[in-house]
């Protein structure tokens, strides 16, 4: 990506700080979701009589940091963002629960963080916006010791139905007006395709290929229609109409 690009998709990640909670398929809205959250989580961290050291890659408000640190494990979160870092830090110091939790400053290359020292590295909504993902992975894999495991959850980009298509446009219009939807605060670049290769992904493929480029071994994937069915009766019905998360998660070991 160039630095120009980088720079403006930066600042508006930052600006979009105070609100990413209140987006639909980004906080959590209910305590089914958070039940739901905390089941997925609960069988995909390896099974161990003593807590897991964990990296949340591109925490961002904190959403699975906080969570898993909610299972007992000791969690650092890191993101480029430090508007984003300053709203997951207040979040863990609001919480009523005790947690191990501390986070740091890092892009998703991981600069400054040291080698073998996470028994797991987990992802939500990073891998699709990064120019060479087989390069981020092997650097999250070399933070992992040996025997750890890379945990990759996002969503799917569903393939264009005009229909849908129309109604998510009205769904952009009118949720400024009534206060509600799926808008970023900040203005996000147009990047060229080629700079963001796994943003347009239809099925979890391309993300076990990636990781299986970058070394990773036992690779495999699923989708999580569950967790967007328990998300769903939370958003409003234009949104519900105009949107699919389409969630899957993709694990491999290193």
């Amino acid at each position: 990506m160039s630095q120009d690009r980088w720079s403006a998709f930066r600042t508006a990640w930052g600006q979009s700080a105070q609100g990413y909670d209140s987006l639909y398929g980004h906080g959590v809205h209910s305590e089914a979701e958070h039940a739901a959250w905390l089941l997925l989580l609960r069988r995909l961290l390896p099974t161990q009589d003593t807590p897991l050291k964990v990296l949340d890659v591109g925490t961002g408000t904190g959403m699975i940091a906080l969570l898993v640190a909610e299972l007992g494990h000791e969690v650092t979160g890191s993101d480029y963002s430090e508007a984003m870092l300053e709203v997951a830090s207040r979040k863990a110091k609001e919480s009523t629960k005790e947690l191990n939790i501390s986070f740091v400053h890092a892009d998703a290359l991981l600069d400054g963080i040291a080698d073998e020292q996470f028994d797991v590295v987990i992802c939500r909504h990073l891998l699709w916006a990064v120019s060479c993902p087989e390069e981020a992975l092997r650097r999250w894999k070399a933070v992992c010791r040996p025997g750890g495991k890379i945990v990759v959850i996002d969503q799917l980009r569903p393939r264009v139905n005009p229909v849908r298509q129309g109604i998510r446009e009205l769904a952009d219009v009118l949720n400024p007006l009534i206060g509600s939807g799926d808008s970023h605060d900040g203005v996000f670049p147009k990047i060229p395709l080629h700079e963001q290769p796994l943003k347009r992904a239809t099925s979890p493929l391309p993300i076990a290929n990636a990781m299986r480029r970058a070394g990773l071994v036992r690779v495999q994937g699923e989708r999580l229609p569950w967790i967007d069915a328990v998300e769903r009766p939370a958003m409003p019905r234009l949104e519900r109409w105009a949107r699919r998360w389409n969630r899957y998660v993709v694990e491999g070991w290193v």
